[in-house]
């Protein structure tokens, strides 16, 4: 049996009240991210995005996506909404990640099951509207080390690809590897050999998208790699424009200036152009040397690389700073789900979307999910802590711990008022006698640190004496913290895959998720009764 608390985020000690902002106070933000997200705000955003995409760029995303989707098997429900994007009242949410190994943490998970809830959400609200569920694969990105490895029980499991360059271009030598550590960790479980074997195809990128397309597709998540010529097309007027007037940086630079001014720090680092260039697999950062861009080894001018750009669009590839950019300008987006490391970079970008008139999407935070599987479970009924307490750190815990199973705690309140006392007797006998106050003073400090360090034997002794439920917190600590970090920063969903198959626990995750909730949501797995 599976339930579902919440706690509002503002009453967990993990985010500042520059991040808190960001989840309750948008209206406070709107020079740094438009609209406000909420349900009743999405008319609004809908209007300003019918009047930047045209059916053009609708027939044309869809031909792409049909073709993408020609050679991969199960794909009614994609395929529905792939046809539904060439109507005019048709719009996506999107999310978007690198390519990880099986999905790496538990939050990619999240990412998308939000997406995909809100989607039905919305159209509960707005049913002469159709949402489309969108993930956008970062398969350009050259940074591998998010890619290869993944925590299952404790340990690390490695791809070792020896490879550089656009992880979507790696080729899948030694995955095969990967998937046979996993198998073995689950050999009674033929649905979960199904579930590796999902990722396979020509290059890394294919393979990825393969898999959370068995993973996610009958729920109709749309896997979009922008990584092809037809999309980066739309993209030549953008990119002549950073590459003639480096116009992004000069954007960011201005946000970055009033958002300091708001005490807000920048999250990202923008370069002069924030573009790569891509080619004969390696993605080298475009930088400019007087009148040369410098492409690597190779130096071109203004016309030679703007003619570069018009012949072969698909060899420039954007960084951090312009891919959300790329993203809204060729999908009919309304909305981002993120984590709150992207909304903070979202926040520096709102000045680029304005240069180059196009709408800016709404913000919102993504699900926050603590699993409280089986065992923690029966571990916090025996320790007698609520979800909230869970937050707590370990030393805290462990003195409400003793407490309840203390029969003869300190008094300290009793202690207080005994110290006090006297201190206001040896205080009241020298007021005549200034010169002994000093040497008064100091001797009352000796007493206090005396009965505090008597105070922490004490304690320490009764930690010892209670050793049994002290094991226990640090347990349960581990298991729902592991690292002292956020459980879905860490543990990859096979974590939970012991007794249930991943479509099962896919369930439980999408039917945790509230997609217009601000709160954190844990969910508790309890025995059958």
């Amino acid at each position: 049996m599976i339930e579902t608390n919440v706690i509002p985020r503002n009453e967990l000690p993990l985010f500042s009240p520059e991040e808190l902002d960001l989840i309750y106070n948008q209206i406070d933000l709107k020079d740094f991210i438009g609209i406000p997200f909420s349900a009743e705000n999405i008319s609004t955003q809908i209007e300003l995005k019918k009047e930047s995409f045209n059916e053009a760029k609708r027939i044309s995303l869809a031909h792409t996506l049909e073709k993408n989707y020609s050679g991969i098997d199960n794909k009614a429900e994609v395929l529905k909404n792939i046809k539904l994007l060439k109507d005019s009242n048709t719009f996506t949410i999107t999310t978007g990640h690198q390519i990880c190994l099986y999905g790496g943490p538990l939050y990619f998970f999240i990412k998308i099951l939000h997406v995909i809830k809100l989607c039905n959400a919305l159209k509960e609200q707005y049913p002469m509207n159709h949402f489309v569920p969108v993930f956008w694969m970062a398969s350009e990105d050259h940074d591998s080390l998010e890619i290869e490895s993944l925590n299952l029980f404790n340990k690390t499991i490695t791809w070792k690809h020896e490879q550089t360059g656009a992880v979507g271009h790696f080729e899948t030598k030694n995955l095969s590897e990967v998937r046979d550590e996993l198998s073995d960790m689950f050999k009674e479980n033929p649905e979960i050999h199904s579930y590796l074997q999902g990722l396979q195809g020509e290059n890394y990128g294919a393979a990825f998208r393969n898999w959370l397309h068995h993973v996610f597709g009958n729920k109709g998540l749309i896997v979009l790699d922008a990584n092809q010529e037809i999309l980066k097309s739309e993209m030549k007027p953008y990119f002549s424009k950073e590459l003639k007037e480096e116009f992004s940086n000069h954007c960011i630079e201005e946000t970055n200036t009033k958002l300091q001014s708001r005490n807000r720090k920048p999250q990202i680092h923008s370069r002069v152009i924030n573009l790569f260039y891509m080619h004969e697999g390696s993605r080298t950062r475009i930088t400019k040397e007087g009148e040369l861009y410098k492409l690597g080894q190779e130096a071109l001018n203004e016309d030679e690389i703007l003619k570069l750009l018009d012949s072969n669009p698909e060899r420039f590839s954007p960084n951090v700073a312009l891919r959300p950019l790329y993203q809204e300008v060729i999908l009919p987006n309304l909305c981002y789900i993120g984590g709150m490391a992207e909304l903070k970079y979202w926040t520096q970008l709102k000045n680029i979307f304005t240069s180059c008139a196009i709408p800016y999407p709404m913000l919102k935070m993504r699900a926050n999910i603590l699993w409280i599987d089986k065992a923690s479970s029966k571990l916090m009924r025996q320790l007698d802590l609520t979800s909230n307490e869970l937050f707590e750190s370990i030393a805290i815990l462990e003195k409400k711990a003793i407490i309840k199973e203390d029969p003869n705690p300190i008094n300290k309140n009793a202690l207080d008022k005994h110290l006090s006392s006297i201190q206001q007797i040896y205080t009241d006998a020298i007021k005549k006698d200034e010169g002994m106050r000093p040497r008064v003073e100091a001797e009352l400090k000796k007493i206090d640190h005396l009965f505090k360090g008597l105070e922490s034997k004490i304690e320490k002794s009764k930690k010892n004496n209670f050793e049994g439920q002290v094991k226990k917190i640090g347990k349960l600590k581990e298991r729902l913290f592991p690292g002292q970090k956020l459980q879905e920063r860490s543990v990859n969903l096979l974590h939970f895959c012991n007794h249930k198959g991943p479509r099962e626990r896919i369930e439980d995750l999408y039917n945790a998720i509230d997609p217009l909730s601000t709160d954190f949501t844990i969910l508790i797995e309890n025995e059958t009764k």
